[in-house]
């Protein structure tokens, strides 16, 4: 009987030693998932800062040629609106003025690459890049939570030889790997 009762408790030691070094393994695996996961959620916050700075130099720069555009318009509607000089000289100054002011309202209007077109598109893009690293830092900020909460179970599993809290463990880990797979490949899928 005393053997027997030995036995069992090699027996449960055993468990109870296996139990931690899986416990161990698992706090192992999710400390590391944690760590990507956090320096790719930084990553995506100097993303949403460098592309805001990005957008909002670029809606400035559009704003200046708004204003360049207008002043110009104005200008060239003044300058319309007055008598033609006499002197033949004069009346060319005026055309060629009226011409400038006209040519630099169409610049500032629809030049390729400064134009407020381009300039409202680049503006946008960078937007873009903005919302979705906003999205990626979210999803990948919900991904290290779920690890953390991971660890601190697995952890308290190995203090109470708990085997549920292994299992809640393993599951929030899983979940926080998933986040951080998503954060990766489309984080405006599980936006929460």
């Amino acid at each position: 009987m005393a053997t027997l009762s030995h036995e069992h408790a090699e027996h449960a030691e055993h468990a109870a030693h296996e139990g931690n070094k899986n416990a161990a393994l698992l706090i192992a695996v999710l400390a590391a998932a944690l760590a990507i996961c956090e320096q790719q959620a930084k990553h995506a916050e100097i993303s949403v800062e460098a592309n805001a700075i990005l957008a909002a130099d670029t809606w400035n720069e559009y704003q200046a040629k708004s204003v360049r555009s207008a002043m110009a318009q104005d200008l060239e509607r003044v300058a319309a609106t007055l008598d033609t000089p006499v002197q033949p000289e004069r009346a060319a100054q005026r055309e060629e003025a009226l011409k400038r002011l006209r040519s630099d309202r169409e610049h500032y209007d629809s030049d390729p690459k400064t134009g407020k077109d381009a300039l409202a598109a680049r503006a946008h893009a960078y937007e873009e890049v903005r919302d979705h690293s906003v999205e990626r830092s979210h999803t990948y900020d919900n991904a290290a939570a779920a690890l953390e909460l991971g660890i601190v179970l697995s952890t308290a599993s190995v203090i109470t030889s708990a085997k549920m809290l292994l299992r809640f463990a393993c599951v929030l880990g899983a979940i926080g790997i998933i986040l951080g797979i998503f954060g990766a490949v489309a984080p405006e899928v599980v936006v929460f």
